[in-house]
């Protein structure tokens, strides 16, 4: 790999680090979050030498799909790495333009009781907005979202959500959360 390449998570990715899958040890996960969109290979070969050799934690992401390089020209591309059979393939969006990786979901203004999440997709949505908007600083508010069970205890969380969201990267965050997540979650 080009150590000039800039690499972004996939959808795979995102998804794996959500559901702490088990292949995905620690090693991997602390490596698979300092995978911004804004590192290239050599930064976060750097990055990873205390976790024991980044760029051999960079190609075992890379070879499992749960990263991928950013395209330069802007455009999606496919995944190419292999996946298990019956799993549909990733496509990569390029990151936004901005200076803060975001969620790449659809804005909610108008929002239909169909479009509210079930509970465990609506865990997943949250933890992937604070982890592509905060990187490694919000692991630790990511992880309170994960242990929780129920519908009822992700709406109690909300405000140490958004809490942490506005001193991590400003209330503009906090605003784009309470459009593009807030009203895709289960009330009760």
């Amino acid at each position: 790999m080009d150590k000039n390449t800039l690499l972004v998570k996939t959808e795979k990715g995102r998804d794996a680090m959500a559901r702490r899958l088990p292949e995905l040890g620690p090693r991997l996960r602390s490596m698979l979050i300092l995978v911004d969109g804004k590192r290239n290979a050599a930064e976060l070969d750097k990055l990873g030498a205390g976790l024991g050799g980044g760029a051999a934690l960079l190609e075992q992401l890379l070879a499992n799909g749960w990263i991928a390089p950013h395209d330069p020209h802007g455009s999606s591309f496919q995944n190419t790495a292999p996946l298990a059979e019956g799993q549909p393939e990733a496509v990569v969006p390029a990151p936004p333009a901005g200076p803060i990786p975001v969620a790449q979901e659809p804005l909610a203004t108008d929002v239909s009781p169909a479009s509210v999440l079930p509970f465990v997709d609506a865990r997943r949505l949250v933890v992937r907005f604070i982890n592509d908007v905060a990187g490694p600083m919000g692991e630790l508010t990511a992880i309170r979202v994960e242990s929780c069970k129920t519908a009822a205890e992700l709406q109690a969380l909300l405000p140490r959500v958004r809490d942490a969201l506005q001193n991590y990267r400003g209330m503009a965050t906090v605003q784009r959360f309470d459009q593009e997540v807030v009203p895709h979650l289960p009330r009760h």
